[in-house]
């Protein structure tokens, strides 16, 4: 797991953001790791601004003994042949106007300053990229690509230490205004549940590696970025939006999701982004916000795509009549796509698309064809908040084949190339053992049958996870634990398991309700937390109008007011101060809280959907970022808590046998890998066999229309 904390005192972290030149940016980060330089180097990053003017920086470096440093990379001209002996009077100035902007950027926070100066002196740099030359001009500097590493080294005095360089990285990273926008007044008690939740908060919001790559490297094309739930996908997918809205304001972006009340969160995170770099307010008319169906009062990605090739729209209440309830919008861009025919749309530049795990696969093939070559399409998931009963499609399947069969996006990472498929590996949301308890029931590894499992071993480790006994391999037994690298240290500083993991069963749903109802008024009353650091979360939600309602009474009967978004306050708005906040499974996600109350769990458990309904589990308890009880009734909830406190016994380390090859197929989280080594089985071809033995039994008009149309999608109109 070196790769989840590189070390920079012997390591170069290289992020590529949006650049110029191939080949200029390839020759001068060879010679950077020629020269042995340390550090994290930003390419094509910063942007920033200076008396009105936007400036784009070629390359930053921030390191232990050079400081930072600004490269220059394209403006030099060296005028006639030869070795140059000065430095051209354009270059000086294209270099005080970077060391100006990066200067105001760093001085602008009390933690880089020392007195009236800043900690750390800013070297500015003009590379020369043909002639071996090292010229010096007062501050200015004129270095040939082979003499980089003649750079002056810091004496060991002023050497930069780690939290120096956290802050530098946190403000060139653009990411110290993520600070808590809650003062939390009412914290009197320093042991108190509040005064947890308020030092947690005021934790120093410094991006790791791989955010890094998220948010700052640009693949000129796709890019698929995986994580767990709390490992900042939402802000990463926000901080690339805003960098490079800023740094091609031509371009028109959209930015996708599922969950409507994403839309106050990616616009005020790309607000507060865009300003923090140029002190500007995005131009929401080149940068677009989208849900990814769109209604009435929304825009959205399916609704522009039908509207701009005059196929009807439908909402969702038709949609799931006409394709069926689960796949209703799969069937609505279906017809998009039936409709578009071998027609591109070519709308916009750029797409980014959160929560990709819940969108279907022709969801995905209209983005192609909405967005103009080379398809900017960026995609982030968990492979487990997947709140369907299916598996995430690998990028073959979600985008689909050309004419010649051939994968119309495919990914792969090299060395000193922009990554395109990343991973983030490292969960700031959850607590550890909470995260692990939520793997473990989201996968149902002491179940029998186990649920789901990921098709490729390794994917544990990617995903912050180590090996503690066994083999991670097909057909072994395993023990797996979280890479202490992985984890914050705030977490066992502040919060215990038994305290912050709580399962309660209970006798009836009325007596469970009261239950949640003065078990918040007591954190309310007793440990300083606010009405709005609760979630209740409902995972039916078919029943959770009547469920909401009984718990909305049941807290009004303790004196305390609620509400449920959709039904008794805006849709769009979860949370809202002096109020508890009872919402339904879809809706949760994409939020946090606090503490989190997930209610009638036993709907987790049972014979149908089951993959679904772990997954809707999973979601429910990563929502929480510090307390999370589980609630329910009868043998379903047993079973939960049976399993639960197996994880508890193990102490949060998970034991179980890795299903075979053969075995992932149908346990699948991700088709990513092992696909094409796990050809159909002829087990596989005799379950066909049986449904097409039942379907021959009804006659045509009577089987559903998803149905129907489902079997004409593969054998024809004539089926």
């Amino acid at each position: 797991m070196d790769e989840i904390l590189p070390d920079i005192d012997r390591d170069l972290d290289v992020i590529f953001g949006e650049f110029r030149d191939h080949q200029v940016v390839q020759s001068f980060v060879q010679s950077v790791r020629d020269a042995r330089f340390t550090g994290t180097l930003y390419i094509g990053y910063p942007v920033l601004t200076i008396d009105d003017d936007r400036i784009e920086f070629d390359a930053v470096l921030i390191s232990r003994d050079h400081g930072v440093l600004i490269f220059d990379l394209y403006s030099f001209d060296g005028g006639v042949p030869g070795i140059p002996t000065q430095i051209p009077p354009k270059v000086v100035a294209k270099q005080e106007q970077l060391y100006a902007a990066l200067f105001n950027k760093l001085n602008s926070f009390r933690e880089l300053r020392r007195g009236r100066s800043l900690m750390v002196d800013l070297v500015t740099i003009t590379v020369h990229p043909l002639v071996d030359t090292f010229v010096r001009e007062d501050d200015a500097l004129l270095i040939g690509l082979n003499r980089l590493g003649e750079i002056r080294l810091l004496e060991p005095a002023d050497q930069l230490n780690d939290e120096q360089i956290r802050h530098l990285n946190a403000a060139v990273q653009r990411i110290s205004n993520l600070k808590p926008q809650k003062k939390r007044d009412n914290v009197v008690r320093h042991n108190s549940k509040g005064a947890a939740i308020k030092e947690i908060e005021q934790q120093i919001a410094n991006l790791d590696l791989w955010q890094k790559r998220g948010s700052i490297e640009y693949v000129n094309g796709p890019q698929r970025i995986r994580g767990l739930a709390g490992s900042g996908k939402t802000v990463v997918l926000a901080l690339k939006a805003a960098y490079l809205h800023v740094k091609r304001p031509d371009w028109d972006i959209v930015v996708s999701f599922n969950t409507r009340s994403l839309y106050q969160q990616f616009e005020a995170l790309i607000t507060r982004f865009v300003f923090a770099q140029i002190g500007e307010e995005p131009d929401w008319t080149k940068l677009h916000v989208m849900h990814a169906w769109g209604g009435a009062d929304r825009k959205g990605v399916y609704l522009e795509a039908a509207n701009k090739i005059g196929c009807q729209y439908r909402d969702f209440g038709t949609a799931a009549r006409l394709f069926g309830y689960e796949t209703a919008f799969d069937g609505a861009c279906k017809e998009v796509l039936t409709a578009l025919g071998d027609r591109e749309l070519e709308l916009y530049d750029m797409i980014l698309i959160d929560e990709a795990q819940d969108l279907p696969p022709s969801f995905f093939q209209v983005v192609y064809r909405m967005v103009k070559e080379p398809r900017r399409i960026v995609w982030a998931y968990d492979d487990l908040q997947n709140l369907g009963d299916f598996y995430m499609p690998s990028e073959a399947e979600l985008f689909g084949y050309d004419a010649q069969s051939r994968p119309r996006v495919s990914l792969r990472n090299e060395v000193d190339h922009p990554q395109q498929d990343i991973v983030l590996p490292r969960c700031y949301r959850n607590p550890p053992w909470t995260l692990v308890t939520a793997h473990g029931i989201g996968f149902g590894v002491k179940r029998n049958p186990m649920v789901q499992m990921f098709p490729d071993p390794k994917l544990w480790l990617r995903l912050g996870y180590e090996i503690k006994g066994g083999s991670l391999a097909f057909d072994h037994d395993v023990i797996v634990d979280r890479n202490p690298k992985s984890i914050p240290d705030f977490f066992s500083r502040l919060l215990t398991p038994g305290d912050s993991l709580q399962t309660s069963r209970h006798t009836s749903a009325q007596e469970q309700y009261t239950w949640v109802a003065k078990k918040i008024k007591h954190l309310i009353d007793d440990e300083e937390l606010q009405h709005s650091d609760f979630l209740v979360v409902m995972p039916n939600v078919r029943t959770s109008r009547s469920t909401g309602a009984s718990v909305l009474a049941a807290l009004r009967a303790e004196g305390l007011q609620g509400h449920i978004p959709g039904q008794t306050s805006s849709r769009d708005e979860v949370f809202r101060e002096g109020s508890i906040a009872i919402t339904h499974i879809h809706r949760a996600k994409g939020n946090e809280a606090p503490a989190v109350f997930v209610v009638d769990a036993q709907f987790c458990e049972g014979e149908n959907e089951i993959k679904r309904r772990r997954n809707i589990l999973f979601t429910a308890i990563t929502r929480s970022r510090a307390w999370t009880y589980i609630t329910g009734i009868g043998e379903n909830m047993g079973e939960i808590e049976r399993e639960i406190a197996e994880i508890r016994a193990a102490n949060y380390q998970l034991a179980f046998h890795y299903p075979t090859r053969e075995e992932v197929r149908q346990l699948a989280v991700s088709s990513d890998s092992a696909q094409d080594e796990l050809p159909l089985g002829n087990d596989e071809f005799d379950d066909i066999r049986l449904a097409l033995k039942k379907a021959r039994q009804i006659p045509w008009d009577k089987l559903p229309p998803d149905l129907r149309r489902d079997l004409m999608d593969v054998y024809g109109q004539g089926a």
